[in-house]
């Protein structure tokens, strides 16, 4: 009904209604005129001539979302690909047009306190800006590109307690995979198959660097204190009854959030063994940066409530 042109990213969760009892939004889309694709090779193809198109990403991940970036394969399209087939598909009109793109799992690595993954989706968000970039080089006069968040997440600090003033931040490139890809592939097997913390251990070194030996300068050795913390988390995960938990018990919030204590133990570690450290598992009242360039830019300087810009885009536009 809003009669946008184009919608691309994740796949809704429940298209057909809590129940699967509704009519497919899909089909209602499709019904108002939209190209509904759900392929890559599909969306490659996408065009201007297309006018209406929803593009629901092939590979989706965790809640039917676009992969974290550090889990997306080779070949799989980044956030930055959907926004270069959007721009293809909106740029050749006689009266503009307005896109909104968010950078979304940027907001779930920092809820989960997973810097590394928090980092990459960032970068991803980056490259996008970049499409964008490339668009207003060539329309200098006539675009504005207007980067910001909605809310800091996490409270994201760089420096640790243990670490003193010393930062290690190359360590996050030992990360490969997000904390929910680990989730899913790895710990749900250790379940499965009650594997041993050892083999486990072998995973964690292997997936985000963490080792229980080396040499004496080597900052990802884990100390006796951090394999405690380790090996806890590793029994809480395990143990099958721990789904029946108070979830009000403050030392397991503090300790692991709502998430899996494993995962959230081994990013916390990560984190802290590179300088960088979580206050919350929830939003902040920290201030976000506003970032403008181009056509009304000067409309967002200094400080102001984030709501202030809907009003100043809905001025340059002139919406009513």
């Amino acid at each position: 009904a809003s009669d946008f042109d184009y919608f691309a990213g994740g796949a809704l969760l429940d298209p057909e209604g809590e129940n699967g009892d509704q009519a497919s939004v899909y089909d209602l889309a499709e019904d108002a005129g939209y190209k509904v694709v759900t392929t890559q090779a599909e969306a490659e193809k996408v065009s201007a001539e297309d006018e209406k198109v929803v593009i629901v990403g092939e590979t989706l991940a965790d809640s039917d979302s676009l992969s974290y970036e550090n889990d997306r394969a080779n070949g799989e399209w980044a956030l930055s690909d959907y926004v270069s087939k959007g721009i293809e598909v909106l740029e050749d009109n006689d009266t503009g047009f307005f896109m909104m793109v968010e950078g979304g799992k940027i907001d779930w690595a920092c809820h989960a306190n997973d810097a590394g993954s928090t980092i990459n989706d960032t970068i991803a968000l980056a490259d996008a800006v970049d499409e964008a970039i490339a668009f207003a080089n060539e329309h200098p006069d006539e675009t504005l590109i207007l980067v910001t968040g909605d809310h800091e997440t996490g409270g994201l600090t760089i420096g640790y307690a243990g670490t003193d003033y010393d930062t290690f931040l190359t360590n996050l490139e030992h990360q490969k995979i997000s904390y929910a890809k680990f989730d899913s592939d790895y710990v749900a097997k250790y379940k499965e198959n009650n594997t041993s913390f050892d083999e486990v251990m072998k995973d964690v070194t292997a997936l985000f660097g963490l080792k229980t030996e080396g040499a004496e300068d080597d900052t990802l050795v884990l100390t006796a204190y951090e394999l405690d913390k380790l090996k806890a988390a590793y029994e809480a995960t395990m143990d099958a009854g721990r789904a029946d938990a108070d979830p009000a018990n403050q030392a397991e919030y503090v300790l692991y959030g709502s998430y899996e204590p494993l995962s959230v133990t081994i990013t916390h570690i990560l984190n802290n063994k590179s300088g960088v450290n979580f206050a919350s598992y929830a939003h902040t009242g920290l201030p976000v940066a506003v970032f403008a360039q181009g056509s009304g830019q000067d409309l967002f300087e200094g400080f102001y409530d984030n709501t202030q810009v809907y009003h100043k885009l809905a001025g340059l536009l002139g919406v009513k």
